[in-house]
């Protein structure tokens, strides 16, 4: 009895591991077939969670079809019993480790067949970049120089860019390229300005940099000029908001002038006012005068008015739609310079970098005609 008993255990035994063999099997070739098609397509890898559940899936949908039909599931075994338990999750156990192998085969056969190259970098930043699209490779050159007419950096600066890689979301011109470098070197190292000459390979061939630039004249509107006075603001006017400026004599107060506050240090404050008012400020030594914040609320419209002079270029309003390249692109990724965006009704004049654009929003960019293209590409706006 005990042979037979021992003989009808070997011969389970061997019937389950090979069923369990054949079920490993399928399921990696399942996760393999998934794994190659998705890198094809996508040029990504396939994640860990998508295959366990391709190559489980056929598994545990072949052992579902099989104990529906019949009372046993494995040599006459019932389907209430320990031995089939220990079969179940012997299947289960082998098919995911099988689908993990079979997704890293697929994926590796597709990266040697279409030769996509794997990315190195790691981090929360390369992450967002593979969400949106195959970053760019740029390498900076070993020299930098130095930006005429701005500022010299320090040199600590150019030391810190000479020579470094820089990865950028994927350009399809030269004139994106530079934009976007351009871009991303002013936010990252607080510059103000970047000069970039791109060779016809697509490899920079020079880089000059500058500081940014203390004067105001660029952001002063037509017509006003900018005053220094000896007066104390209203403790909750800021610089950008519009002001009166009163003047005090013979204990009466006038009104003088109204303009712009600029900026303040301690008695002393910056005021643009139209020119015409320069004369009624009075330039003695002693003169002081006391600033008040009007009714009118205040706007981004100096900023703008300071873009549209300092940029050579254009705006042009463009609608992100439904599955275009806009959708789900940070605004600082969009060639040119995103003035506003309109979502639901609402304004927000320069948005910050990493806003993600939705379909639906509207965008007004100023930039040159290349940048333009590039973003309405087939001209609408």
């Amino acid at each position: 009895m005990s042979i037979l008993a021992q003989a009808v255990v070997t011969e389970w035994t061997e019937t389950a591991i090979r069923t369990v063999v054949g079920f490993a099997l399928l399921s990696g070739l399942v996760a393999t077939v998934v794994a190659f098609g998705y890198r094809v397509v996508s040029a990504r890898a396939l994640p860990v969670g998508v295959g366990l559940f391709a190559g489980l899936g056929v598994v545990v949908g072949r052992l579902n079809a099989v104990g529906l039909g019949r009372s046993t599931i494995l040599d006459g075994t019932p389907l209430v019993h320990y031995a089939t338990a220990a079969y179940f999750l012997g299947v289960i156990a082998a098919s995911a480790l099988s689908a993990e192998g079979g997704r890293r085969v697929g994926d590796r056969i597709a990266r040697d067949v279409f030769d996509i190259e794997r990315l190195g970098a790691t981090g929360e930043i390369a992450a967002l970049v593979r969400s949106a699209r195959l970053p760019s490779v740029v390498r900076l050159p070993d020299r930098i120089d130095d930006a005429a007419g701005y500022p010299s950096v320090e040199p600590s600066i150019k030391r810190d860019l000479a020579g470094s890689t820089v990865l950028l979301p994927q350009v399809d011109t030269h004139s994106a390229l530079r934009t976007r470098l351009s871009s991303r070197l002013e936010r990252d190292y607080d510059l103000g300005h970047v000069s970039i000459t791109v060779g016809a390979d697509g490899a920079i061939d020079r880089l000059a940099v500058g500081g940014t630039r203390s004067g105001i004249a660029a952001t002063i509107p037509p017509g006003t000029v900018a005053v220094s006075i000896r007066g104390e603001p209203a403790p909750a006017v800021g610089a950008g908001d519009p002001v009166e400026v009163w003047a005090s004599a013979e204990g009466s107060s006038r009104l003088v002038a109204t303009g712009r506050l600029w900026a303040t240090d301690g008695d002393a404050a910056t005021v643009a006012v139209d020119a015409d008012a320069v004369d009624r400020l009075g330039t003695e030594p002693d003169a002081r005068y006391r600033l008040a914040a009007r009714s009118d609320p205040p706007d981004d419209g100096f900023r703008l008015l300071a873009a549209l002079r300092a940029a050579d270029g254009t705006v042009r309003s463009v609608t992100v739609d439904d599955g275009g390249s806009l959708e789900n692109v940070f605004v600082g990724w969009v060639p040119g310079t995103v003035l506003a965006v309109v979502r639901d009704g609402e304004v927000r004049p320069f948005p910050a970098d990493n806003l993600t654009l939705r379909a639906g929003d509207d965008l007004s960019v100023l930039g040159t005609v290349d940048e333009l293209r590039s973003v309405a590409p087939d001209g609408r706006s």
